[in-house]
């Protein structure tokens, strides 16, 4: 009797499995039998465009390093991650910028940080600023070629006007956060002590009764539901899935740290974990990608937006520098492109890439018109990616950061030049006067400094855009001060930060004949072999061909294997500051500012070549020349106390809503920036004498007496 009932319990079994496999049949045979059924219905040519419109999903992880990624590192635990990119398309060479804004803006303009205005740091959340608000995004123009676009997760492009929202830059839906960084369970965002609210939207509506749940999850739990709910005879579909993982804090739920209990260092651990909660959404979309009828006909693209912290466990191994540097640490990306569309599968890309690629790639896929969005520095990549041909991109502009400037080099200037100048100094100055005499109505940007038996390299700035140049003077005597004099580059937003370099320096004027020179980096004539115009000071990455050059300070430059640092070194906004410029190992060069680097040959930055090379480091300096013309001015303004979540019902929201309290925040600003200058003016008696005496003599005049 009882073997009866387990054999007829067993036969039950096998019924239900047959049944879901015949089910799973039909289903697969019902959707290519609609697939066909559209083939021959739809034959108009504006069916025939329509259908070939993929539904693309861009995943896009925060703070994921080289190192922190299954096919990179077998300790790493990604099985979802590594077979999307075993049968698709690993991108090798593949480049990102250094912190959260810059990348996220370049994604979504297609265009360098230097022609948005975004140069320097990141948004924070008290700050008024976001981006430019007649630049076209890549979801306005993917909404103009037919789709539905939504986006869930983190925003990080500011919000201090509801022009700045998601929803108005072309997202038809957003949920997600508008900050940095949150806390995954309570949604808690600071701006620095004491500066905290909650950061949770719906749309443009602030998203309460959220807390609790895990952020990976509950921004899964909306894209598999946007998924679901798409109908795609009717449009294609564009989803930015922008998770906030792996950013700090760390905070992955207990049962995925389990699988890490023999990592010693308990930030690694944690960190490894919550690439483990990555991984798991990334099953669950592509998961409803399939169960959808989606899959078939899209294109699947992951991508980290910068580097990894090691402080906060994260790992670039074996590259160099880390999070918020110009070291391949920083700006190499982990990314993969996986789609049934693709030609050639199963295969590495070497092929140049940048973050910026994206918008022209993705919106020639979609069938849009790419030459409407004028000014793009991205290039149509999907020949690269699909068919394996050669990348059209040949070079990478990094960044130029104007505001961020390296201290004063010490030492010899003539040392420290070596090699990059060969004529001497007697035909150096005639070819500039030469140059002099053919370009009359140029004003000179050279200036003499003298102080006593020492060499200094200073720079002198005149103007965009040929604004930065480098001089390094002999100075031979003490003479009197020089007169206060004004920035000349006051559209790069230089004035009050180069003023205050200046002080520091106290340069002083020299009553005797201008002293030779020594070499200057100088925009050079036709046919000749000299440097371009470049102040060196100037934080600067660029990469052409197998040629990365870096100027000024690139933030620190260490090789820090996985599992060193087992606490942290500080508070998460200051780890998104500039770090101290390198400094050489030889303490008579003072602090370095060039570096020249092969990376198809030494990917790990080890061996610099800026000496061996000179001719290689003039013509990348021309190139930042070349960038720098078509700069933009600075966009960095100070932060907005009207911002403070105490005033808005303890969450981030927008704080300006009209065009009037625009006007009225750019009048206060503009008073805070005099208030500012105010304090930096030189405060004598004999200043405040005269102040005093012209008030009085002006209202003695203004009352007849």
């Amino acid at each position: 009797m009882r073997a009866t009932s387990i054999t007829s319990l067993l036969l039950i079994l096998c019924v239900i499995r047959l049944h879901r496999s015949h089910c799973h049949i039909w289903e697969e045979q019902r959707y290519e039998d609609t697939v066909d059924t559209d083939k021959v219905e739809n034959d108009t040519p504006a069916a025939k465009g329509s259908r070939k419109q993929p539904h693309i999903i861009f995943i896009l992880i925060d703070d994921q390093g080289f190192n922190d990624i299954g096919y990179h590192n077998p300790s790493i635990k990604t099985p979802t991650l590594d077979k999307l990119a075993a049968e698709g398309v690993k991108l090798e060479n593949y480049y990102v910028q250094p912190i959260c804004t810059p990348s996220r803006s370049q994604l979504l303009t297609g265009r360098y940080q230097i022609h948005t205005g975004l140069q320097h740091s990141i948004i924070r959340p008290s700050q008024p600023s976001c981006l430019p608000p007649n630049m076209d995004t890549l979801p306005q123009r993917l909404r103009q070629a037919g789709y539905a676009t939504h986006m869930v997760g983190k925003w990080h492009l500011g919000f201090y006007t509801k022009a700045c929202l998601p929803t108005r830059k072309g997202f038809d839906s957003f949920f997600g956060s508008l900050t940095g960084s949150v806390d995954y369970y309570s949604y808690g965002s600071c701006d620095g002590p004491g500066v905290c609210g909650y950061d949770l939207h719906d749309n443009e509506s602030v998203a309460w009764g959220h807390q609790g749940k895990y952020s990976t999850t509950l921004f899964t739990q909306r894209a598999r539901k946007i998924l679901q709910s798409h109908n795609p005879a009717r449009q294609p579909i564009f989803l930015l899935l922008s998770l906030q993982a792996v950013h700090t804090p760390l905070q992955p739920p207990k049962s995925y740290i389990y699988p890490y209990r023999g990592m010693a260092d308990v930030a690694r651990r944690k960190f490894a974990a919550m690439v483990s909660t990555v991984d798991e959404a990334v099953r669950n979309v592509t998961y409803a990608l399939r169960k959808s009828g989606l899959y078939r006909n899209s294109v699947i693209v992951y991508s980290t937006d910068n580097g990894a912290q090691p402080f906060t466990g994260g790992s670039n191994w074996p590259l160099r520098g880390r999070k918020g540097t110009y070291w391949e640490g920083g700006i190499r990306g982990v990314g993969f492109v996986h789609s049934p569309l693709l030609r050639r599968r199963r295969r590495v890309s070497n092929a140049l890439l940048h973050i910026t690629d994206w918008f022209p790639t993705l919106l020639a896929l979609a069938g849009g018109n790419v030459s409407e969005s004028q000014g793009l520095d991205g290039f149509d990549a999907w020949a690269a990616i699909s068919e394996g041909k050669e990348s059209p991109r040949q070079e990478i502009l990094h960044n130029i950061d104007p505001l961020h400037k390296a201290p004063a080099l010490h030492g010899d200037a003539d040392a420290l030049l070596e090699g990059f100048h060969k004529p001497n100094k007697r035909k150096k100055q005639n070819k500039k006067k030469k140059l002099l005499k053919q370009r009359p109505k140029q004003k000179s940007a050279f200036r003499s400094s003298k102080s006593k038996g020492t060499k200094k390299l200073y720079s002198e700035v005149k103007g965009h855009p040929d604004c930065f140049i480098v001089r390094a003077t002999r100075m031979k005597e003490n003479t009197s001060k020089p007169k206060s004099r004004r920035m000349a580059c006051p559209e790069h937003n230089l004035s009050w930060t180069e003023s205050k370099v200046r002080s520091r320096l106290k340069a002083k004027r020299s009553s005797q004949p201008t002293p030779h020179a020594s070499p200057e980096y100088a925009i050079p004539p036709d046919g000749t072999n000299e440097s371009p115009a470049w102040d060196t000071s100037v934080q600067a990455a660029i990469r052409v061909g197998d040629w990365k050059l870096l100027t000024g300070d690139p933030g620190h430059g260490e090789w820090v294997p996985p599992q060193v640092l087992p606490t942290l070194a500080g508070r998460w906004w200051n780890l998104e500051r500039a770090s101290p410029s390198h400094r050489s190992q030889n303490s008579s060069e003072g602090v370095k500012s060039v570096w020249l680097f092969n990376i198809s040959a030494d990917p790990y930055e080890r061996h610099d070549l800026s000496h061996q090379r000179p001719e290689v480091v003039r013509y990348l300096l021309t190139r930042l020349v070349h960038y720098n013309r078509t700069a933009v001015p600075v966009h960095f303004p100070p932060d907005d106390p009207r911002a403070h979540p105490d005033r808005h019902d303890d969450a981030w929201v927008p704080w300006i809503d009209r065009d009037q309290d625009q006007d009225q925040g750019k009048m206060y600003h503009q008073k805070v920036w005099q208030k500012i200058r105010k304090k930096k003016q030189n405060k004598c008696r004999l200043c405040k004498l005269k102040a005093f005496f012209l008030k009085l003599n002006t209202g003695i005049m203004s009352s007849r007496i």
